[in-house]
């Protein structure tokens, strides 16, 4: 007996792959999937190696080995008894398995913005693209059709670029702030905008010292080139401008929950049906955020990874290892949520699914209940539930003033309960942060991010009036 036979008496195993005569993946024999159904694959089989023996790695408890290591870590024989049981002979054990090595963690990417030159030439480019859109009723017909109104192309910047004279603008690279290129014949190489749906990437930065105002620049120029200009030299649907951040664009940043999608377009579209979630658009199948989004996604509430999945895009192998990278990395908050209809938002749009409703769907209630007690200009703290207050969340205040060690921390990668400092609350107050909807949405739109009895209740005070501390 291999280790996949010894190890499917115990627990259910799926197969992941057919090379190397197959590889297996399931809960631990030993650790379970540690109260985590979405870690039900940390245990790995490879019945083929070591000569037919077969070979197991759990990437949780770390434990490995052959069969006859498989009987001693999981069913208490030793060596002896191990050997007995399969039927086998010291001299038929292998000695040279090795584990395969623990994977390193994941470093996301942080890219560099563009010169202020070529943003310059792209701001003066984008709001020349933007006027053009208005005038084309094709393209913005497409784009309704598509889930984005001319109202959502404009706050997301979209334009045309007819080119001039019917064909595709072509600059000196040295005039959008970029190093000359030279042809193989020494002549300098044009920079390249071609004609089509303009798509920018917008980046806020907010406001400093002596700039009382934040400031909006474009960091990405991508063009959706027509179907009719794509050649058999040059057939690709995007181009981007070069010179062009990496960065990976997130709408809505400040929200609690995001969609995953792949193109630009859906991210525009998804994030103009709904203020309950932003977006994320990663570009390709196996595309992976950058430092910035990675970082806003790791404090997410909720993920729904809507990525296309389908043949499409490297087919079934680059699914599989792009849902296998998004569940390792975020094994807590990420779901798969696949459009109804369609392979992405803007065909599911086509096919008459009302995104909003979708993505609301599959957000949990503490994101889809508005705040119980909403927050308007001038915020006081209280002494005690001023009339009017929710009865759950006056009963959590009395609870929170009886037991004062008790702390909610509501911060942006931490929702939990600490009591004299160490992790857990009491049994009542567990219940009512954790379990009661319009508590916890209460909780998750409060501004501070740790809660007692003195500041859990926020009210309104009229304007004008002073601030009691």
């Amino acid at each position: 007996m291999n280790t996949y036979d010894l190890a499917v008496k115990k627990v259910n195993l799926k197969k992941v792959s057919s090379t190397h005569g197959g590889e297996w993946h399931g809960p631990c024999p030993g650790c379970g999937d540690g109260g985590r159904p979405k870690e039900s694959d940390r245990f790995h089989i490879w019945p083929n190696q070591n000569d037919g023996k077969g070979s197991y790695w759990c990437r949780s408890c770390l434990k490995a080995g052959d069969n006859i290591q498989f009987l001693i870590d999981f069913e208490g024989m030793n060596f002896k008894d191990a050997c007995a049981y399969l039927d086998i002979t010291m001299a038929d054990r292998p000695t040279d398995f090795t584990p395969p090595p623990e994977k390193r963690e994941f470093e996301p990417t942080q890219y560099k913005n563009p010169t202020d030159l070529w943003q310059e030439r792209a701001q003066k480019f984008i709001t020349w693209a933007q006027g053009n859109l208005k005038e084309n009723k094709s393209a913005l017909s497409w784009l309704a059709s598509r889930g984005i109104s001319a109202e959502a192309a404009e706050q997301a910047r979209l334009g045309w670029n007819p080119g001039e004279d019917g064909k595709d603008i072509f600059r000196h690279h040295t005039a959008w702030g970029l190093p000359d290129q030279k042809k193989e014949n020494g002549k300098s190489r044009k920079l390249w905008i071609p004609r089509g749906l303009v798509i920018p990437l917008l980046c806020v930065i907010p406001a400093q010292a002596g700039i009382q105002e934040q400031k909006q620049i474009i960091i990405r120029i991508k063009i959706r080139r027509p179907e009719e200009h794509r050649t058999e030299e040059y057939p690709d649907p995007y181009i981007f401008i070069w010179g062009s951040s990496k960065a990976t664009m997130v709408i809505g940043a400040e929200r609690k929950a995001f969609i995953l999608v792949e193109s630009e377009l859906d991210a525009i579209a998804c994030a103009a049906s709904t203020d309950l979630a932003g977006t994320v658009a990663l570009g390709t199948l196996e595309g992976k955020p950058d430092a910035a989004a990675y970082a806003i996604l790791k404090g997410a509430v909720q993920i729904l990874n809507a990525l296309d999945y389908g043949d499409v895009g490297g087919g079934k192998t680059a699914a599989q290892r792009a849902i296998k990278w998004w569940a390792e990395q975020f094994p807590d908050n990420c779901d798969r949520w696949p459009v109804p209809r369609g392979k992405d938002p803007g065909e599911a749009y086509q096919m008459g699914i009302d995104l909003g409703q979708w993505i609301r769907a599959g957000l949990p209630p503490v994101l889809t209940i508005s705040a119980v007690i909403p927050a308007q200009a001038g915020i006081r703290n209280i002494q005690s539930p001023p009339e009017g207050t929710p009865p759950l969340l006056a009963e959590l205040w009395k609870l929170l003033r009886d037991n004062p060690g008790v702390k909610i921390i509501n911060e942006p990668g931490r929702f939990t309960l600490l009591r004299n400092g160490k992790y857990g609350g009491a049994g009542r107050i567990n219940h009512l942060v954790f379990h009661e909807k319009e508590v916890r949405e209460y909780i998750l739109n409060h501004p501070d991010q740790e809660i007692t009895w003195k500041n859990l209740i926020k009210v309104i005070s009229p304007i004008g009036e002073k601030k009691v501390k």
